[in-house]
Formats: structure tokens, sequence, C-alpha cells
């Protein structure tokens, strides 16, 4: 008797089309061959997926099934690819008529059987209004039998095709045979942020390979603390406030600080009893045992505290206009040209080196006034014996005061000489 499994082939219509079942005849044929296949829409050219030896399990019985005629030869290839360029070119005059007749939705896609006398149009969209009259329109038009066929989003994505955000093709229409279900909590289980423009596709629907990693997710889940878990560590008890599955690491929340433990210390280190998530944690190891297994590296030493830089001695109060002469342990600085400059008062250039040479060790500020105290140090302009005029360019805001003294003198000598010379 023979095997009823070898009475039954699997075959597409397209390349990424849900598998169909049809009954071979006892027919020897390998995958990949084309076949015409008798449908309820009629004879239509398949290509063969799953051979008749490889079926594992007959559960539809062969009466359920419809036969597969032939082999397809070259002329029904060509006479097959003539028929769809034809149902390309009339797409444009179908949407027309189906604007026309009020068809709900947009055609998308035309296709003609084998024979060429049904057509089928596939439409996306909701409703179903006018979908009489555009069939009886087209086929007046194109002298054939026409027929509506109600199609989704998803299946509009797989005839349109396309790349996804992947860079891509399409899964749907790549290799994709039924479409899985998706829903939002696949996006939450695996972090995602949701966000409809990053988690949708080209069909406007949940991106299909959510579901593809959902498996492992759940098994990398189950190796690792939940959220709100309470946990045992070598520095207290925790709680899990963060998880990211696929670094394996774990945020805690041990005494008002957050703690992110890596995949090297969880289940050593940190502890949890994975039965109920409120449960008593096992005791942790301590900080020690920890160090000594290598689990956890130990403290730095801290480094030593800086010591406060001992003050300087307070120096010698310097009356203003003159040297500190018994200021000790001061070296002696080297005359600066713009100190000499900046000084009020001071002498020439010579004057103000032979005031270095006796000047004390150290630095020393000066600040002098119009008229200097008796006991002036040495190098100052009054002691030197040469006028203030003398500095020339390099005194100029103390030479610009006598000049203004003398000029007042000057004026009030003068003006009385004048009087006096009137008089007599």
């Amino acid at each position: 008797m023979t095997d009823p499994r070898q009475n039954v082939a699997g075959v597409r219509f397209r390349n990424a089309g849900p598998i169909e079942y049809f009954h071979a005849a006892g027919m020897r044929l390998e995958v990949g061959e084309s076949v015409i296949v008798e449908t309820s829409r009629g004879p239509e050219v398949a290509r063969v997926v799953i051979a008749p030896e490889q079926v594992v399990v007959n559960e539809l019985g062969e009466d359920n099934l419809h036969p597969i005629l032939r082999l397809a030869t070259e002329d029904d290839l060509v006479h097959a690819s003539d028929l769809a360029a034809r149902a390309e070119e009339l797409l444009p005059e179908a949407r027309r008529l189906a604007e026309e007749a009020g068809l709900e939705g947009r055609v998308d896609r035309a296709e003609f059987t084998l024979d060429g006398e049904r057509l089928t149009f596939l439409v996306s969209g909701e409703g179903a209004g006018g979908q009489r009259e555009f069939s009886r329109e087209a086929g007046r038009r194109w002298d054939v039998r026409a027929s509506v066929r109600r199609i989704g989003a998803r299946d509009r994505a797989r005839l349109a095709g396309g790349y996804g955000i992947c860079g891509r093709e399409l899964c749907c229409s790549n290799w994709l045979e039924t479409f899985p279900s998706v829903s939002i909590r696949l996006a939450k289980d695996q972090e995602l942020p949701l966000n409809p423009e990053k988690i949708s596709g080209l069909c406007g629907r949940l991106l299909c390979c959510l579901s593809y990693e959902e498996e492992g997710y759940k098994e990398m889940k189950k190796t690792l603390p939940r959220m709100g878990q309470r946990c045992s560590t070598p520095t207290g008890e925790g709680k899990v406030v963060g998880i990211n599955v696929l670094r394996r690491q774990v945020t805690l929340n041990v005494g008002g600080q957050r703690i992110e433990v890596g995949d090297r210390d969880l289940g050593l280190v940190v502890r949890w009893d994975p039965s109920a998530r409120n449960a008593e944690p096992p005791p942790s190891i301590t900080r020690e045992e920890a160090i000594a297994q290598g689990l956890i590296e130990p403290e730095e030493e801290p480094e030593p505290e800086l010591q406060p830089v001992a003050a300087m001695p307070e120096a010698a109060p310097i009356e203003l206009g003159r040297e500190s002469a018994d200021a000790p342990g001061r070296e002696r600085s080297r005359p600066s040209r713009r100190r000499g400059r900046g000084r009020r008062g001071g002498g020439s250039r010579q004057d103000q080196q032979q005031q270095g040479d006796e000047a004390p060790k150290g630095r020393v500020f000066r600040r002098s006034s119009g008229n200097r105290p008796s006991g002036q140090p040495p190098g100052d302009s009054q002691s030197s014996g040469q006028p203030a005029a003398s500095s020339g360019g390099d005194q100029p805001q103390g030479s610009g005061r006598r000049r203004r003294r003398r000029r007042r003198r000057r004026g009030g000598s003068g003006g009385g000489g004048n009087a006096a010379a009137g008089d007599s």
C-alpha cells in the first residue's frame, strides 16, 4: 500500500508566500521544480518547496487537496510572464475604474490565471463598499471574470517589497512564510523605546523581528533577578532597580546608593532567592571572604592627607615711604627697572642702583609721599642732591608732581616780586 505522505507536496506561488499543499498524484517531484496546479481560481504556476518524500505528517488528507496537474514547460513560464506584464499595465486604468465605482481601498495588484480567463484584484484598506460594481465594470472592460480579494497592511508590504531599518530586504518579501503575532509586550520585555516610529515597519505595524528574540530574552531573564527583588551583597541588603539583559548587568539600591553589578559578580557576590520576589535573600559572604576568593577587588589604600603648609612668619611692619632696616632673613632682590618706574619719588637709575646695594636683603615695599620725613634712606631724590627733573622719563609720576609744586612756588614768589617792584 502506498504511503499517503508520498502523495503530498508543498508549493509556493510567490517568493515569500505561504506554503500550500497539493496532491502529487504519484509524481516524482524535486524541490525547485515549477508545476501547474489546479486552484479554486483556475490553473496557476507554482514552485515546489517540499518534495513528497519530505512530508513528515499528512494531517490534511488526500481528499481535501487540489491536484498537481503536470510539470511546467518553458512555454508555460513564458506565457505566465506575459500575463503578469499585462496585469501590471492595466493597473492605472483599474484604479480609475475603482474610483468611479466607489471602491473603498487601493488596488495594489492584479493577477491572471494561467488560462487568462480570470482576473483577481488585490485591494488593501478597510471597508467593502463598491466591490460588486467594480468587478462588473472590470469584467466588462477586459472580458474576463473579475473578482476582488482584500489584503492587510502586512500583505501589501510583502507585495511592494523594500528594505527595513536594519538595511536588509524585508523579511515578509524575502523568506517569511506567515506573519507572527506581535504585541507591545514584546517591546517592553526587550526594553525598547516605545516610539511607534522606531518599533514599526514599513507596513505601519509592529516589527515582525520583535518575535525573533523573545525566546532568547526569556531564557536570559531566568538567570537574572527580577525588578524589585531583594538581594544580599557584602555591603548589605539591596533591591533591584534596573536590569540590562544583554549585558547581564543589574543595578541595585544599597543603603540609598545605586550600585551596578556585572555578570562576574552575579550569583556569587550578589545572591537572591529566585522562588519569590519578597523572599528573604540567602546570606551573603563577607567582604574579606569575597576578596580571598577573588570575587571582588580589595579596596585601594587611602591616599595620605595633605598636611597644611606651615604659615610663614609675619614680616616686620614697614613704614610707608621708607625701608625696614630691621627685617632679618631677607635676601637682596635684584633691582628691577619696572619697580623703579613704579616707585613714587624715586631718583635716577644710578641712585636706584646705589639704593639696591645699601638696602636690606629681601623684597622691600616702598611708598613715598611728596614730603619725606627726616631720616630718609639713601637713594631718595631729595637726599641724592640731584633735582627731581633729572630722573627724566624713569619717574613720570613723582617728577610730574614735583613740577606742579615748583610752578606753584614760582608763581607765588613771582607774584610777590612783581608787586614789590610796582610799589617801588
